[in-house]
């Protein structure tokens, strides 16, 4: 018993069934998770170790190499990349897709302790960080005021960020632009040398003096007590007193101690006054939405607080109005979508209650996926929505065809409504099930194939197309026959209206190729060769083209390390010009962030609207043009840093820095001519110099200091040494030991440090060192575990990483590069490479499990192969419609075709399943053929309209994936272009097609059979 005649014969059971699964999915549509993507884990891992007041070329030498060495142990890592700073190292490292990234997290722990004792001795914490689309902070709030918040730490702490952070759902609350405090024991030079206190002694007293440890059990009696002996430091007044000798000697006596905020080497800017940011972390599992609401709700709160008053608060980044903007959005152009799909059945169907017969498939499919969705435990997500928009158009495609065949009984039999909806439902069972098949087979590549970034965003587009397309079949094959037996016939049966006409002369065109088929094919083969010479040639494409963003970045590239006053000076003649043009270049906000180590950048926010973040490219050129310059270095903007792909990325590698520093000269002197590209630059936004201290370790030895002993000594000296922390109520206090005036010291005051022998005389620090001064690198790059310096490129508007990367290879290649050095491109350029073969390949392999599920409907290898030929055709409507409207061929073009490939198929599907049945009724073939084209004709045409018209509303939208991201409107005209292009082929061609391929298969059949009959003739009995 078929589902049709089950709820024919259980009209109340079928009702209530679907019923049950609207209130179900209602009732999990309201407790879906909003997010903007979907919780991903990314195989990739940062390895940070900070080791402040260094030189980029220690770090590399004695912490980057040796953790590098380490980790390259570790298995399944497909690349390393390093930045050494002044300050700290950096190590990324990106696994195979499928590797744990928290195993390997806890293996890379273990591995970087094994060597801790070879690393330097005051390097304390490191950090192994995991990336995850959720680690983004869902609030970026700037803080500015006209009064000083420098000294605001407290006041944020208490007012803002722990209220914050105890609202539920929020994970973590940072302050970055305002100092915590540190207690900063500040040494005189004068009074030690006086005192008579070797440095390094007073360094091992402090750092052992400060302590906590655990002394085992005691018992007394039947009780036991936990011995722990403390010696930490309880207030400033126990530091000043520590004994420093016999004598009576304190730490106060030559030394300040003091509670104040620590000096930061940074400053930010918004809209020209001095900021303070905040970012706001949600839990994971967490809604977006409702975090973000309760959080706006208590910054709103907070705002109102007399202490915050003459404090305003900007939200620089927004990820849930981001996220609800888009989602509304899409369910704009999908409420359209429906709307027109409507239309578009009600012009073929002229009958209402038919027409929402259909049309009910729609609400019913959306509100059965997100009721899967919840208890899949996925998340409504910008992906996941545009799988249910994209599935719109097409939910009605099975309801329409099973309509059409019950319609076509009812015409036939008009008393017998059950009988015509059981047998028009059963007719068409086995094409509307192998079409939705092939419309969820095209993904099962992408699902269970190799992984990357696209095809695992890529899934959660699948499950809910998916779930739609199959809540589309059930619907088809059980409500819309019940429905139709109650309803009265429609009143075009029998009647004489525009579309009966339309297929009264359709059934001639069809005649008339099946009487030409030379004509016919001919016509077709010139269509192929008109594709491939315009459209297809002339189309522009790009997998990852530039997209229009709400932010410009401007980076600053600095010909020096420069102090913060300096770098304001420069920076703010950039943020006057940019705030005098703040009306012309529709400027939002102007947010700037600097430096001492060399990073500089001013982010540009632009207002919402086609004005301004719609028509940033051209925006950017604008500013360009006039930008004023400056003295410290020159400005450009950062396109990588705006998830654009507007960019090219080149690295020069070899065993010397300098060297390769020396290299990238002539590489950007090159690629500076090279037509397309500008705002060539190296990756370092600055150089640097450097006072390198060479300790003779001859003379230390001779005045008795080991060459460690004296370089513990200058590190004090020049930039403090950390000591462990000091515990306030409850709080972790760091604790600095440094000389006083250190920020301010240059190279005349070391002639004032002294170290104390063990003799009591004192040695001039001077008499043991050399001081060179001399060229270094702002930070040192390895790809790879090989030193490496990036060289960083704009594409100039209208220009593609395709018809550019040509040009660059001829112009580097036209350079002779000392051996052991050499060029090779950026990530990137790899990822657009991999991802453009990637999707080929599942496109490939897609159309092959197509093939094989449209073989196993027909038992056949020859229809099959007719219906593909549409898909062939599809993509010569996709270049065509790319070539008329500009547009160029992305990855989202890439996914529209995976998801024609699906859709396309199922005309030619349902039109040649009816043909083989009207063979097997007994018809002759041309007649089969002419009569099944005609049957199928209203149908194909309502299907391919209301797919069509459902893309239209994204087609026309300059509507991106979060807002900054790839815009929809490739993968709506790719699907558009294709479904009409193939459907014109399918009911003018395709006849004609089977036609020739049937003769094919019968010409193969006798030529096979009339061979078996020479090699094997019948044996006769002879004559009597």
């Amino acid at each position: 018993m078929t589902l049709a005649e089950i709820s024919l014969k259980r009209p109340v059971t079928a009702v209530m069934f679907f019923v049950s699964l609207t209130v179900i999915g209602l009732i999990a549509a309201f407790r879906l998770p909003l997010e903007g993507m979907p919780d991903v884990q990314f195989p990739f891992m940062m390895v940070n170790l900070p080791y402040p007041g260094s030189t980029p070329a220690e770090v590399e030498r004695t912490i980057t190499r040796p953790v590098e060495d380490a980790l390259s142990t570790l298995t399944g890592i497909q690349r390393m990349n390093s930045v050494s700073r002044a300050d700290s190292a950096a190590i990324f490292m990106q696994l195979k897709w499928g590797e744990d990234t928290a195993v390997k997290a806890v293996q890379a722990r273990e591995k970087i302790d094994a060597i801790r004792g070879d690393l330097p001795s005051d390097l304390q914490r490191y950090t192994v960080m995991k990336f995850s689309t959720t680690d983004q902070p869902m609030l970026q709030l700037r803080i500015s005021s006209q009064r000083d918040l420098s000294n605001s730490y407290e006041l944020l702490d208490r007012k803002l960020k722990r209220p914050l952070e105890r609202l539920p759902g929020v994970a973590q609350v940072s302050i970055q632009g305002v100092a915590p405090p540190e207690v900063q024991i500040e040494i005189s030079s004068d009074r030690l040398t006086a005192a008579g206190v070797s440095l390094n002694d007073l360094y091992q007293r402090l750092s052992d003096a400060n302590f906590s440890t655990s002394a085992g059990l005691v018992k007394d009696g039947k009780l036991r007590y936990q011995v722990q002996p403390i010696g930490e430091w309880r207030s400033l007044d126990d530091i000043r007193a520590l004994p420093l000798n016999a004598t009576g000697l304190k730490l106060g006596d030559i030394a300040d101690v003091s509670l104040k905020p620590a000096r930061l080497d940074y400053r930010r800017h918004l809209d020209g006054r001095p900021a303070v940011a905040v970012d706001i972390s949600k839990e994971r599992n967490a809604n977006l939405v409702d975090v973000a609401s309760r959080v706006l709700t208590e910054i709103d709160r907070i705002s109102r607080d007399p202490e915050m008053q003459g404090i305003n608060l900007y939200f620089l980044g927004n990820e849930a109005k981001a996220v609800t903007d888009s989602l509304s959005e899409l369910g704009k152009a999908g409420g359209i979508g429906i709307l027109m799909s409507i239309l578009v059945l009600f012009f073929f169907l002229r009958d209402w209650p038919s027409t929402l017969m259909v049309a009910l498939a729609i609400p019913i499919c959306l509100v059965i996926t997100l009721g899967c969705m919840y208890f899949l435990g996925m998340t409504l997500n910008i992906l996941s929505l545009m799988g249910l928009l994209l599935a719109v158009g097409m939910l009605v495609d099975n309801a329409v065809v099973v309509v059409e065949s019950i319609y076509q009984f009812r015409e036939k039999y008009p008393d017998k409504p059950w009988y015509s909806a059981v047998q028009g439902t059963q007719i068409v069972g086995v094409a509307i099930a192998a079409g939705t098949f092939c419309s969820i087979v095209v993904f099962l590549p992408n699902i269970f194939g190799a992984k990357n970034q696209i095809s695992i965003f890529l899934t959660q587009v699948a499950i809910a197309m998916s779930i739609a397309h199959l809540a589309s079949w059930l619907v088809a094959v059980s409500l819309v026959p019940m429905l139709s037996s109650k309803l009265p016939p429609p009143k075009f049966i029998g009647q004489s209206n525009f579309i009966s006409r339309t297929q009264q002369r359709y059934e001639r065109v069809v005649d008339w190729t099946l009487s030409h088929r030379g004509a016919t094919m001919l016509s077709v083969f010139a269509l192929m060769v008109l594709s491939i010479a315009l459209p297809m040639r002339l189309t522009k494409t790009d997998m990852f083209p530039p997209g229009q963003s709400s932010q410009l970045h401007l980076q600053y590239n600095l010909n020096g390390i420069y102090r913060l006053e300096e770098l304001q000076q420069s920076i703010v003649v950039v943020e006057q010009y940019l705030e005098a043009h703040r009306a012309d270049f529709h400027i939002k906000n102007i947010y700037s962030y600097f430096n001492e180590q060399g990073d500089a950048m001013t982010n540009v926010l632009l207002k919402d609207g086609p004005d301004g973040a719609g028509n940033s490219q051209a925006i950017m050129e604008k500013i360009r043009a006039d930008m004023p310059k400056i003295a410290i270095g020159t400005i450009g903007f950062d396109q990588q840093s705006q998830d654009s792909n507007n960019s090219v990325q080149l690295f020069i590698s070899g065993d010397s820095s300098a060297t390769l520093r020396e290299l990238s000269a002539s590489v950007i002197q090159v690629l500076q001519r090279v037509p397309g590209l500008h705002d060539v630059r190296t990756g370092e936004t600055t150089g640097d110099r450097e006072i390198a201290v060479h300790v003779d370790r001859d003379r230390a030895q001779n005045y008795g200091f080991s060459a460690s002993q004296v370089a513990q000594y200058v590190a004090i000296a020049l930039r403090g040494m950390p000591l462990k922390e000091f515990h306030n109520n409850g709080t972790q206090i760091p604790v600095w030991l440094r000389f006083r005036n250190t920020d301010t010291q240059n190279l005349q005051d070391l002639s004032d440090y002294k170290l104390r022998r063990a003799d009591g005389t004192m040695v001039p620090l001077l008499s043991m060192v050399d001081l060179r001064n001399r060229a270094a690198a702002s930070a040192i790059e390895r790809e790879n575990r090989q030193t490496s310096l990036e060289i960083k490129a704009n594409l100039a508007s209208g220009t593609t990483l395709d018809t550019v990367t040509p040009k660059i290879e001829q112009a580097l290649n036209s350079l002779r590069f000392p051996p052991g050095y050499r060029w090779s491109y950026g990530q990137n350029f790899n990822d657009a490479d991999d991802a453009g073969q990637r999707m080929l390949f599942n496109t490939l392999i897609a159309l092959i499990l197509v093939y094989v599920v449209m073989c196993a409907m027909f038992e056949s290898l020859i229809y099959p192969a007719a219906i593909l030929t549409t898909f062939v055709f599809s993509i010569f409507g996709v270049y065509w419609l790319f070539w008329i409207t500009g547009t160029t061929f992305s990855i989202m073009a890439s996914i529209g075709v995976l998801i024609l490939m699906g859709v396309v198929v199922n005309n030619g599907i349902v039109m040649i399943a009816h043909i083989n049945q009207l063979r097997n009724d007994g018809l002759l073939r041309r007649a089969a053929l002419v009569q099944g084209a005609r049957d199928r004709l209203r149908p194909i045409l309502m299907t391919m309209g209301t797919a069509i018209l459902g893309m239209v509303p994204l087609c026309l939208s300059n509507a991106s994936i979060g807002g900054d991201g790839p815009p929809y409107y490739p993968m709506a005209r790719a699907i558009a272009g294709g479904l009409f292009f193939s459907t014109l082929v399918t009911v003018l061609a395709l006849p004609t097609i089977y036609a020739l391929l049937d003769d094919s298969r019968l010409w193969v059949r006798r030529v096979v059979r009339e061979a078996r009959t020479r090699k094997f003739p019948s044996l006769r009995a002879p004559a009597s």
